[in-house]
Protein backbone atom coordinates (compact mmCIF):
# COMPACT_ATOMS: atom_id res chain seq x y z
CA UNK A 1 0.00 0.00 0.00
CA UNK A 2 2.99 2.23 0.74
CA UNK A 3 4.14 1.57 -2.77
CA UNK A 4 0.82 3.22 -4.36
CA UNK A 5 0.79 6.57 -6.03
CA UNK A 6 -2.14 8.23 -4.92
CA UNK A 7 -3.38 11.63 -6.41
CA UNK A 8 -6.05 13.73 -5.78
CA UNK A 9 -7.13 15.85 -8.61
CA UNK A 10 -9.75 19.17 -7.31
CA UNK A 11 -11.96 19.81 -9.77
CA UNK A 12 -11.47 16.43 -11.90
CA UNK A 13 -14.48 16.04 -13.50
CA UNK A 14 -14.37 19.69 -15.20
CA UNK A 15 -13.17 19.94 -18.58
CA UNK A 16 -9.67 20.01 -17.77
CA UNK A 17 -9.62 17.97 -14.50
CA UNK A 18 -10.99 14.90 -16.38
CA UNK A 19 -8.14 14.61 -19.19
CA UNK A 20 -5.39 15.07 -16.52
CA UNK A 21 -7.63 11.94 -14.33
CA UNK A 22 -7.64 10.41 -18.04
CA UNK A 23 -3.45 10.77 -18.67
CA UNK A 24 -2.71 9.30 -15.09
CA UNK A 25 -4.70 6.45 -15.36
CA UNK A 26 -3.44 5.42 -18.65
CA UNK A 27 0.29 6.60 -18.48
CA UNK A 28 0.88 4.81 -15.06
CA UNK A 29 -0.71 1.09 -13.60
CA UNK A 30 0.63 2.39 -10.34
CA UNK A 31 -1.40 5.42 -10.36
CA UNK A 32 -4.83 5.71 -8.32
CA UNK A 33 -6.44 8.45 -8.60
CA UNK A 34 -9.04 10.55 -6.40
CA UNK A 35 -11.53 12.39 -8.39
CA UNK A 36 -12.31 15.54 -6.39
CA UNK A 37 -15.16 17.49 -7.29
CA UNK A 38 -18.72 19.29 -6.58
CA UNK A 39 -20.48 17.58 -9.12
CA UNK A 40 -19.87 14.05 -7.01
CA UNK A 41 -22.56 13.08 -10.01
CA UNK A 42 -20.10 13.84 -12.79
CA UNK A 43 -16.86 12.77 -10.60
CA UNK A 44 -18.41 9.13 -9.87
CA UNK A 45 -19.53 8.86 -13.59
CA UNK A 46 -16.02 9.56 -14.96
CA UNK A 47 -14.39 7.24 -12.28
CA UNK A 48 -16.75 4.38 -13.49
CA UNK A 49 -15.83 4.99 -16.98
CA UNK A 50 -12.54 4.11 -16.60
CA UNK A 51 -12.86 1.00 -14.26
CA UNK A 52 -10.30 -1.01 -12.79
CA UNK A 53 -10.41 -0.24 -9.20
CA UNK A 54 -7.68 2.41 -9.55
CA UNK A 55 -10.38 5.52 -9.87
CA UNK A 56 -12.49 6.63 -6.96
CA UNK A 57 -14.60 9.89 -6.41
CA UNK A 58 -15.61 11.95 -3.59
CA UNK A 59 -17.16 15.24 -3.08
CA UNK A 60 -15.49 17.94 -2.21
CA UNK A 61 -16.23 21.74 -1.81
CA UNK A 62 -13.67 23.94 -2.23
CA UNK A 63 -14.95 26.75 0.13
CA UNK A 64 -14.26 24.40 3.13
CA UNK A 65 -10.88 22.88 4.43
CA UNK A 66 -9.81 20.57 2.50
CA UNK A 67 -7.23 19.34 4.74
CA UNK A 68 -8.63 16.20 5.45
CA UNK A 69 -9.47 14.82 1.91
CA UNK A 70 -6.42 15.46 0.96
CA UNK A 71 -4.11 13.28 3.89
CA UNK A 72 -2.56 10.42 2.82
CA UNK A 73 -2.20 11.35 -0.57
CA UNK A 74 1.09 11.37 -2.85
CA UNK A 75 0.23 15.11 -4.83
CA UNK A 76 -2.62 17.27 -5.11
CA UNK A 77 -3.00 18.72 -8.66
CA UNK A 78 -5.72 21.96 -8.49
CA UNK A 79 -7.64 22.08 -11.65
CA UNK A 80 -10.12 24.30 -9.77
CA UNK A 81 -10.08 28.31 -10.81
CA UNK A 82 -7.09 30.59 -9.41
CA UNK A 83 -8.78 31.80 -6.82
CA UNK A 84 -8.65 28.73 -4.85
CA UNK A 85 -5.03 28.03 -5.15
CA UNK A 86 -3.97 30.01 -1.70
CA UNK A 87 -6.74 28.16 0.66
CA UNK A 88 -5.74 24.75 -1.54
CA UNK A 89 -1.98 25.09 -0.81
CA UNK A 90 -2.38 25.64 3.00
CA UNK A 91 -4.68 22.37 2.73
CA UNK A 92 -1.96 20.61 0.62
CA UNK A 93 0.59 21.75 3.44
CA UNK A 94 -1.12 21.25 6.76
CA UNK A 95 -2.06 17.80 5.38
CA UNK A 96 1.62 16.85 4.50
CA UNK A 97 1.26 16.73 0.31
CA UNK A 98 2.55 17.54 -2.84
CA UNK A 99 0.76 19.96 -4.81
CA UNK A 100 0.70 21.40 -8.33
CA UNK A 101 -1.83 24.18 -9.99
CA UNK A 102 -2.55 25.30 -13.47
CA UNK A 103 -1.63 28.99 -12.35
CA UNK A 104 -2.54 32.30 -10.48
CA UNK A 105 -3.11 34.65 -13.05
CA UNK A 106 0.26 36.80 -12.10
CA UNK A 107 -1.37 38.42 -8.70
CA UNK A 108 -2.22 35.14 -7.08
CA UNK A 109 0.56 33.40 -8.32
CA UNK A 110 2.54 36.41 -6.79
CA UNK A 111 1.18 35.69 -2.85
CA UNK A 112 1.79 31.69 -3.52
CA UNK A 113 5.31 32.38 -3.89
CA UNK A 114 5.19 33.48 0.08
CA UNK A 115 4.88 30.39 0.92
CA UNK A 116 8.20 29.21 -0.23
CA UNK A 117 9.80 28.70 3.19
CA UNK A 118 6.61 26.95 4.85
CA UNK A 119 6.88 24.47 1.92
CA UNK A 120 10.38 23.88 2.50
CA UNK A 121 10.34 23.14 5.68
CA UNK A 122 7.67 20.71 6.20
CA UNK A 123 9.77 18.77 2.67
CA UNK A 124 6.90 19.58 0.18
CA UNK A 125 7.18 20.29 -3.41
CA UNK A 126 4.36 22.88 -4.75
CA UNK A 127 4.88 23.78 -8.27
CA UNK A 128 2.64 26.86 -9.33
CA UNK A 129 1.51 27.11 -13.01
CA UNK A 130 2.03 23.55 -15.02
CA UNK A 131 -0.62 23.59 -17.73
CA UNK A 132 0.34 24.98 -20.75
CA UNK A 133 0.64 28.63 -20.44
CA UNK A 134 1.93 28.98 -17.31
CA UNK A 135 3.49 25.95 -17.34
CA UNK A 136 5.00 24.74 -21.09
CA UNK A 137 5.81 27.94 -21.95
CA UNK A 138 8.04 28.18 -18.52
CA UNK A 139 9.98 25.36 -19.54
CA UNK A 140 10.51 26.51 -23.02
CA UNK A 141 11.44 29.98 -21.66
CA UNK A 142 14.04 27.97 -19.48
CA UNK A 143 15.32 25.82 -21.89
CA UNK A 144 16.39 28.56 -24.44
CA UNK A 145 17.72 30.49 -21.70
CA UNK A 146 19.83 27.49 -20.95
CA UNK A 147 21.56 27.89 -24.30
CA UNK A 148 22.62 31.47 -24.01
CA UNK A 149 25.23 33.08 -21.82
CA UNK A 150 22.77 36.22 -21.64
CA UNK A 151 18.90 36.37 -22.06
CA UNK A 152 17.47 40.19 -22.10
CA UNK A 153 14.14 39.71 -23.56
CA UNK A 154 11.46 36.78 -23.34
CA UNK A 155 8.08 37.23 -25.38
CA UNK A 156 5.40 34.35 -25.43
CA UNK A 157 3.22 33.73 -27.80
CA UNK A 158 -0.36 31.28 -27.59
CA UNK A 159 -2.24 30.81 -31.10
CA UNK A 160 -4.98 28.20 -32.09
CA UNK A 161 -6.89 27.06 -35.12
CA UNK A 162 -9.98 25.34 -35.18
CA UNK A 163 -10.95 23.35 -38.08
CA UNK A 164 -14.04 22.34 -36.61
CA UNK A 165 -17.58 23.66 -38.44
CA UNK A 166 -18.32 27.50 -37.68
CA UNK A 167 -20.83 28.49 -34.90
CA UNK A 168 -22.72 31.42 -35.22
CA UNK A 169 -23.06 31.47 -31.36
CA UNK A 170 -20.13 32.81 -29.31
CA UNK A 171 -18.18 29.83 -27.91
CA UNK A 172 -15.82 30.11 -25.21
CA UNK A 173 -12.66 28.01 -25.66
CA UNK A 174 -11.91 27.73 -22.07
CA UNK A 175 -12.92 28.69 -18.67
CA UNK A 176 -15.15 31.67 -18.95
CA UNK A 177 -13.84 33.05 -16.00
CA UNK A 178 -10.50 32.98 -17.16
CA UNK A 179 -11.36 34.46 -20.72
CA UNK A 180 -13.25 38.00 -18.78
CA UNK A 181 -11.12 38.28 -16.59
CA UNK A 182 -7.73 38.39 -19.34
CA UNK A 183 -9.47 40.40 -21.12
CA UNK A 184 -10.81 43.15 -18.23
CA UNK A 185 -7.57 43.03 -15.96
CA UNK A 186 -5.04 45.14 -16.29
CA UNK A 187 -1.94 42.98 -18.17
CA UNK A 188 1.60 42.59 -16.46
CA UNK A 189 4.80 43.18 -18.86
CA UNK A 190 8.04 43.14 -16.97
CA UNK A 191 9.91 46.29 -18.67
CA UNK A 192 12.98 47.64 -18.61
CA UNK A 193 13.91 46.06 -15.28
CA UNK A 194 10.52 46.59 -13.32
CA UNK A 195 6.81 44.72 -13.64
CA UNK A 196 4.49 47.44 -14.54
CA UNK A 197 0.87 47.17 -15.59
CA UNK A 198 -0.93 48.37 -18.65
CA UNK A 199 -4.11 48.95 -20.39
CA UNK A 200 -6.33 45.69 -20.90
CA UNK A 201 -7.08 44.73 -24.80
CA UNK A 202 -3.48 46.39 -26.00
CA UNK A 203 -0.95 45.23 -27.51
CA UNK A 204 -2.80 43.93 -30.70
CA UNK A 205 -0.37 42.30 -33.63
CA UNK A 206 -0.15 40.19 -36.56
CA UNK A 207 1.89 37.26 -35.01
CA UNK A 208 3.47 34.35 -37.26
CA UNK A 209 3.13 30.85 -35.93
CA UNK A 210 3.98 27.84 -37.67
CA UNK A 211 1.27 26.08 -39.95
CA UNK A 212 -1.95 25.26 -39.85
CA UNK A 213 -2.24 28.03 -37.12
CA UNK A 214 -0.38 30.83 -39.12
CA UNK A 215 -1.23 34.46 -38.90
CA UNK A 216 -2.94 35.18 -35.82
CA UNK A 217 -4.17 38.30 -33.84
CA UNK A 218 -2.87 38.45 -30.18
CA UNK A 219 -2.94 41.00 -27.80
CA UNK A 220 -1.47 41.44 -23.87
CA UNK A 221 -3.52 39.56 -20.94
CA UNK A 222 -2.30 39.16 -17.17
CA UNK A 223 -0.96 36.06 -16.88
CA UNK A 224 1.28 34.26 -14.83
CA UNK A 225 4.24 33.29 -16.26
CA UNK A 226 5.22 37.31 -16.06
CA UNK A 227 5.45 36.92 -11.97
CA UNK A 228 8.22 34.26 -12.43
CA UNK A 229 10.58 34.55 -15.48
CA UNK A 230 11.71 37.67 -14.47
CA UNK A 231 13.22 36.49 -11.36
CA UNK A 232 14.19 33.05 -12.58
CA UNK A 233 16.22 34.93 -15.28
CA UNK A 234 17.26 38.28 -13.55
CA UNK A 235 21.04 36.94 -12.89
CA UNK A 236 21.01 36.41 -16.60
CA UNK A 237 19.98 40.27 -17.54
CA UNK A 238 16.25 39.43 -18.46
CA UNK A 239 15.00 43.54 -19.23
CA UNK A 240 11.61 42.68 -21.08
CA UNK A 241 8.92 39.57 -20.73
CA UNK A 242 5.66 40.13 -21.87
CA UNK A 243 2.53 37.38 -22.83
CA UNK A 244 -0.16 37.67 -26.09
CA UNK A 245 -2.52 35.33 -26.58
CA UNK A 246 -4.33 34.46 -29.52
CA UNK A 247 -8.03 36.07 -29.81
CA UNK A 248 -9.34 38.19 -33.11
CA UNK A 249 -11.12 41.26 -32.59
CA UNK A 250 -14.60 40.09 -33.18
CA UNK A 251 -14.40 37.56 -30.43
CA UNK A 252 -13.12 40.25 -27.75
CA UNK A 253 -15.89 42.93 -29.17
CA UNK A 254 -18.48 40.33 -28.42
CA UNK A 255 -17.56 39.38 -25.10
CA UNK A 256 -17.04 43.09 -24.40
CA UNK A 257 -20.07 43.74 -25.58
CA UNK A 258 -22.09 41.16 -23.30
CA UNK A 259 -20.53 41.99 -20.34
CA UNK A 260 -21.41 45.75 -20.90
CA UNK A 261 -25.08 44.79 -20.97
CA UNK A 262 -25.14 43.32 -18.14
CA UNK A 263 -23.95 39.36 -18.54
CA UNK A 264 -23.11 37.73 -15.95
CA UNK A 265 -20.88 34.73 -15.33
CA UNK A 266 -23.24 32.15 -14.51
CA UNK A 267 -24.31 33.64 -18.37
CA UNK A 268 -20.91 33.07 -20.17
CA UNK A 269 -20.46 29.47 -18.13
CA UNK A 270 -23.28 28.12 -20.52
CA UNK A 271 -21.23 29.13 -23.64
CA UNK A 272 -18.86 26.66 -22.42
CA UNK A 273 -19.64 23.47 -24.44
CA UNK A 274 -17.67 20.19 -24.53
CA UNK A 275 -17.00 19.20 -28.66
CA UNK A 276 -17.57 15.70 -29.56
CA UNK A 277 -15.17 15.08 -31.80
CA UNK A 278 -12.64 18.54 -31.23
CA UNK A 279 -10.64 19.14 -34.43
CA UNK A 280 -8.23 22.19 -33.36
CA UNK A 281 -4.55 22.84 -33.19
CA UNK A 282 -2.58 24.90 -30.86
CA UNK A 283 1.18 26.14 -31.03
CA UNK A 284 2.53 27.85 -27.61
CA UNK A 285 5.73 30.05 -29.13
CA UNK A 286 8.77 31.44 -26.93
CA UNK A 287 10.85 33.80 -28.48
CA UNK A 288 14.37 34.39 -26.34
CA UNK A 289 16.91 36.49 -27.79
CA UNK A 290 17.22 35.05 -31.26
CA UNK A 291 16.25 31.58 -30.47
CA UNK A 292 12.28 30.29 -31.12
CA UNK A 293 11.41 27.08 -29.21
CA UNK A 294 7.63 26.40 -30.23
CA UNK A 295 5.21 23.28 -28.58
CA UNK A 296 2.63 21.76 -30.95
CA UNK A 297 -0.35 20.61 -29.73
CA UNK A 298 -3.29 18.47 -31.49
CA UNK A 299 -6.55 17.33 -30.32
CA UNK A 300 -7.46 13.24 -28.80
CA UNK A 301 -10.82 12.55 -30.02
CA UNK A 302 -11.18 9.51 -28.47
CA UNK A 303 -10.93 11.40 -24.84
CA UNK A 304 -13.27 14.35 -26.43
CA UNK A 305 -9.97 16.49 -26.06
CA UNK A 306 -8.84 19.53 -27.75
CA UNK A 307 -5.55 21.01 -28.46
CA UNK A 308 -5.79 23.42 -25.52
CA UNK A 309 -6.85 20.93 -23.00
CA UNK A 310 -4.61 18.29 -23.95
CA UNK A 311 -1.77 20.73 -23.54
CA UNK A 312 -2.93 22.01 -20.69
CA UNK A 313 -3.94 18.79 -18.71
CA UNK A 314 -0.81 16.51 -19.81
CA UNK A 315 1.68 18.83 -18.52
CA UNK A 316 -0.14 18.72 -15.10
CA UNK A 317 -0.34 14.97 -15.31
CA UNK A 318 3.28 14.55 -16.19
CA UNK A 319 5.08 16.99 -13.11
CA UNK A 320 3.06 15.52 -10.66
CA UNK A 321 4.40 11.99 -11.46
CA UNK A 322 8.11 13.48 -11.77
CA UNK A 323 7.14 14.79 -8.11
CA UNK A 324 5.71 11.37 -7.25
CA UNK A 325 8.76 9.44 -8.75
CA UNK A 326 11.24 11.74 -7.40
CA UNK A 327 12.44 13.14 -10.53
CA UNK A 328 11.19 16.69 -8.96
CA UNK A 329 13.08 16.79 -5.71
CA UNK A 330 13.37 20.46 -4.95
CA UNK A 331 11.36 21.52 -2.12
CA UNK A 332 9.30 24.94 -1.31
CA UNK A 333 6.99 26.79 -3.98
CA UNK A 334 8.86 26.81 -7.76
CA UNK A 335 7.67 27.72 -10.63
CA UNK A 336 7.76 25.14 -13.72
CA UNK A 337 11.40 26.72 -15.20
CA UNK A 338 13.58 26.32 -12.51
CA UNK A 339 12.25 22.87 -11.29
CA UNK A 340 11.07 20.65 -14.03
CA UNK A 341 13.89 18.26 -15.55
CA UNK A 342 13.59 19.39 -19.42
CA UNK A 343 14.54 16.73 -21.72
CA UNK A 344 12.53 14.11 -19.31
CA UNK A 345 9.28 16.24 -19.92
CA UNK A 346 9.88 17.06 -23.57
CA UNK A 347 10.25 13.29 -23.57
CA UNK A 348 7.04 12.59 -22.38
CA UNK A 349 5.16 15.47 -24.02
CA UNK A 350 6.24 13.72 -26.95
CA UNK A 351 4.51 10.16 -26.14
CA UNK A 352 1.15 12.35 -25.77
CA UNK A 353 1.60 14.01 -28.76
CA UNK A 354 3.05 17.03 -27.89
CA UNK A 355 5.88 18.19 -29.84
CA UNK A 356 9.00 20.68 -28.86
CA UNK A 357 11.27 21.99 -31.77
CA UNK A 358 13.19 24.75 -31.70
CA UNK A 359 14.81 27.42 -34.08
CA UNK A 360 16.88 30.37 -34.91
Amino acid sequence: MKNKRRFIVLGGAGTIGRVVVRDLFESNPGNYILIADYNEKAARRLASSLGGGRVRAVFADAHQDLSLLLKNQTVVINCLQYNFNLPAMKAALSAGVHYLDLGGLFSVTRQQLKLNKAFKDAGLTAIIGMGCAPGITNILAGYAASLLHKVESIKIRVGSIDFGPPSRKLRLPYSAQTIVEELTLKPWVFRDGKFCEISPRTGWERTQFPKPVGKAWTLWTRHSEIATLPLSFRKKGLKYCDFKVGFDHKFVREVMKRLRSGWDMNRFNKLMTQVQRPNDYEVSQVTVGDLVVECFASPRPEWHAGAGDIDTACPASIVAQMIADGQVDQRGVLPPETAVPVLSFFRELEKRGLHVTIRH
